[in-house]
């Protein structure tokens, strides 16, 4: 009678590139920077660390990624250049084209996800200062959430909105809070106890305070 597969071997079978993988870029040896691990043992990778060992590069994270069909952005080099631990991933502004919609993890056949790759490498950028000039103009919304509840669009976005939608924009502007109370679905801002959660969140985090040098 022959014998069941050990667990290992079945999952040789079902990955066979995962012990070439592992040789081939898991060694401290391949990656000088420290980037590669700092990747890899970020939690967010949990599920995603196997998939980036053992990335193909056949692009198909690249195919249908919207950032990359429309701007200077591939997937599949992040890819690659995070398993080189390439450090020059620290000052590539690119990352910040990704509009997380994870279709390149949906569509990976290794289960990689470049989208969380980048809110790594976004966030290492941060925590460098180099990436600070990308978040800054988002510091008005985090200000403005911390008040109302809500966010709002940067105000650099304002006049492009405007000119796209005209006067149908300007319409809901004015006249949102009548709209809302004719289709009966209440006000739009949080209540004042779910505002006192919040506050108390993002003052317990160190949100704001975060925010500072990017204000600068």
């Amino acid at each position: 009678m022959i014998g069941l597969p050990e667990r290992a071997e079945l999952d040789q079978l079902a990955n066979p590139y995962a012990a070439l993988a592992a040789n081939a870029f898991a060694s401290p040896a391949g990656d000088d920077s420290g980037l590669l691990a700092r990747i890899l043992s970020d939690p967010r990778m949990q599920h995603h660390a196997a998939g980036l060992l053992s990335c193909l590069q056949c692009g198909i994270c690249t195919s249908g990624c919207p950032a990359a069909r429309f701007g200077d952005f591939s997937p599949r080099e992040i890819s690659r250049r995070a398993l080189l631990g390439d450090p020059t991933l620290l000052e590539d502004d690119s990352v910040w084209l990704c509009c997380y919609c994870y279709t390149c993890q949906s569509r990976c056949p290794r289960g990689n996800s470049v989208a969380v790759i980048n809110q790594i490498i976004r966030g290492l950028q941060v925590e460098s200062g180099y990436g600070l000039r990308h978040v800054a103009l988002f510091t008005a919304w985090t200000e403005q959430f911390y008040a109302t509840g809500l966010g709002g669009w940067p105000h650099q976005l304002l006049d492009a909105i405007a000119d796209a939608w005209g006067d149908r924009w300007w319409n809901l502007v004015e006249h949102l809070d009548e709209m809302r109370d004719e289709l009966g679905v209440g006000s739009l801002y949080p209540s004042e106890r779910a505002m006192g959660e919040l506050r108390a969140i993002m003052d317990e985090t160190g949100c704001r305070e975060r925010l500072q040098p990017a204000e600068a």
